[in-house]
């Protein structure tokens, strides 16, 4: 049982000199912060700011004000939050405008000195603060008020095998002692027999969970990847993030600690993109030609943004803040989530919007984009954007995707069913000549979301779902033509030069990517030949949540991936352990 003290350790106090007051009451004194930049005293208080309206919490019970106030000279907007009828409180600090900018800045150190009336109840040095960038102080972190497994249950959640191991498909051995034979002892030797039902592999068996973390700081990220650009598995990337998944399936308070100081150190990543005309996240409805993309004269209005010590990516973003608010309700949270959407449109020049820059951008997009058409309340205040304009964009999505992408003749589309854009593909040499290949490991992460957002109950992706797992289950066959022993290559070979035509088959795809990427002779087809399992994990996990649903025939493939996994130790991600149960 997690008791209080653990659930709320996951927030370092370092650089806070807190000052207990007594319990405040209901009519507590309004809130006021003095900010000292530079020797110079910022007073905001709380009665001379504008309420933008209070957020009614669906999942934490409570109702939460929020009052902006901005003074001449400073650059730091601070909001307000009280609760009404209660005594917890927090204050946000942002810096960053979206218009009328001459020279985006970080803010070097200053020191923010928090009163409840006369009385100071805190104080906090903040090293620096990074250009739409934020942080909060707060009397009291929200309480865990959600289930776990109700969340699950309600396809909130991926469905997470929870029960401290690994559900394995069709692949238990019934052993039973050889008898004995007349007139000796009882054999040692068992006699044993295939069955057709599940087993849990010990938890023994699964890699251990994290025993401690990286605390919050304001401005640190808590073990979260600064550059998020950077490539290869990471803990932070992935349907959730792993110490997320370990909090999920075993319920250890490490890694929910972990999980919580990374919801607030997603302040820190600069994507915090408030239209400060309105209060809440610009709004691509009112302006959709915004954006803050490279290259300037693409943008109306442009928004300037300025190098950080953290450089956030579409393609690698991790899922920080949805589960924490779904376990809290708290709407800092919500509002990470609806700033992390927002900044992924934002980056894709107006003209291509929507579109698919990279698999593996649309598919956390997607991820983001769709838990906020789900779980966004249809009625918020006006600091935050309601569900039905992040609904109205995942649907804009799925139109694009089944009709650039599922209807599409091409074979890259109609037969191996990928998003990649093949014609781009960079030239890495012989072995994968530019406009040659398509990275399948990519779209596993696509079919995973996919997956999730027809479980969350978006039963209109069932079109574009079911096109989509065409590659899992192609891959992972043994009827295709492609050698599963190999179900999920860096590359896959699609034609042997740009200019060249695109080959037909799986069977074509596998002679060809054979000759062209140096694949030696495989000795047995149905056994995983790289020792690396990560990718192999994302094809079972996608299959897995495949299987979840029920739509889909793949208990053989999901049964062959799970024991390639099984016999080498299972040496993956809890992350990606998608259950089969449900």
């Amino acid at each position: 049982m997690l008791t209080r003290r653990s659930v709320l350790s996951g927030v370092s106090a370092a650089g806070v000199a807190m000052v207990h007051a007594r319990r405040a009451s209901a009519d507590a004194a309004p809130l006021s912060v003095v900010v000292t930049i530079n020797g110079q005293n910022f007073a905001y208080r709380e009665a001379d700011g504008t309420d933008l309206g209070d957020f009614v919490s669906p999942i934490g019970g409570f109702t939460q004000r929020c009052v902006r106030t901005d003074l001449a000279g400073s650059p730091l907007s601070v909001f307000f939050r009280p609760d009404r009828g209660s005594d917890r409180a927090e204050i946000v600090f942002e810096l960053g405008r979206l218009f009328n900018v001459a020279t985006p800045a970080h803010l070097g150190a200053y020191t923010a000195t928090i009163f409840r009336g006369d009385q100071q109840i805190a104080r906090v040095e903040v090293p620096t603060h990074y250009w739409f960038s934020r942080w909060r102080w707060q009397s009291a972190p929200r309480p865990i008020v959600a289930d776990v497994g109700n969340l699950i249950g309600q396809r909130l959640l991926p469905p997470y095998d929870r029960a401290g191991g690994v559900l394995m498909d069709n692949l238990v051995s019934t052993c039973v002692p050889l008898p004995p034979k007349p007139g000796r002892p009882p054999s040692k030797k068992l006699i044993c027999t295939e069955t057709n039902q599940p087993i849990w592999v010990p938890s023994t068996t699964l890699p251990s969970v994290m025993t401690g973390h990286t605390p919050y700081t304001v401005m640190g990220l808590a073990g979260v990847e600064p550059y998020m650009p950077r490539t290869g598995e990471r803990p932070d990337i992935g349907l959730v993030t792993e110490p997320q998944a370990q909090y999920i399936c075993t319920g250890a308070s490490a890694p929910l600690n972990a999980t919580m100081a990374q919801a607030e150190a997603s302040g820190t990543v600069p994507w915090h993109m408030r239209d400060e005309t309105t209060g809440a996240p610009i709004n691509f409805r009112t302006y959709p030609r915004a954006n803050w993309y490279w290259d300037s004269r693409v943008g109306s209005p442009w928004v300037k943004t300025v190098e950080s010590p953290v450089t956030p990516d579409s393609a690698h973003q991790p899922a920080l803040a949805y589960v924490p608010y779904m376990l809290t309700g708290d709407p800092y949270f919500l509002e990470e989530m609806q700033f992390a959407s927002t900044f992924n449109w934002g980056t894709i020049p107006p003209n291509y919007r929507p579109g698919i820059p990279q698999s593996r951008s649309f598919a956390w997009s997607m991820r983001t984009l769709a838990q906020l058409a789900r779980v966004t309340p249809s009625s918020v205040p006006s600091w935050l954007l309601p569900q039905s304009y992040w609904r109205g964009f995942l649907d804009e999505n799925r139109v694009m995707l089944e009709t650039v992408y599922v209807g599409a003749s091409s074979p890259v589309r109609s037969m191996f069913r990928s998003t990649a854009d093949i014609e781009s593909s960079r030239d890495e040499g012989a072995a994968a000549p530019g406009g040659t290949w398509i990275d399948p490991w990519q779209d596993e992460f696509v079919a995973s979301v996919m997956g999730w957002i027809l479980s969350m109950g978006f039963g209109d992706w069932q079109y574009a779902y079911d096109w989509k797992m065409g590659t899992d289950v192609a891959r992972t066959s043994t009827t295709s033509g492609w050698v599963r022993a190999y179900a999920t290559p860096y590359r896959v070979i699609l034609r042997p030069e740009r200019t060249a035509s695109f080959v037909r088959t799986w069977s074509e795809a596998w002679s060809l990517t054979q000759i062209v990427t140096g694949i030696p002779a495989v000795a047995d087809p149905d056994r995983w030949v790289d020792p690396d399992m990560t990718y192999l994990a994302y094809t079972r996990g996608a299959l897995a949540m495949a299987r979840s649903i029920g739509t889909f025939g793949v208990d053989e493939n999901l049964t062959w991936a799970t024991s390639q996994l099984r016999s080498a130790g299972w040496r993956t991600a809890y992350k990606w352990r998608i259950g089969t149960g449900l």
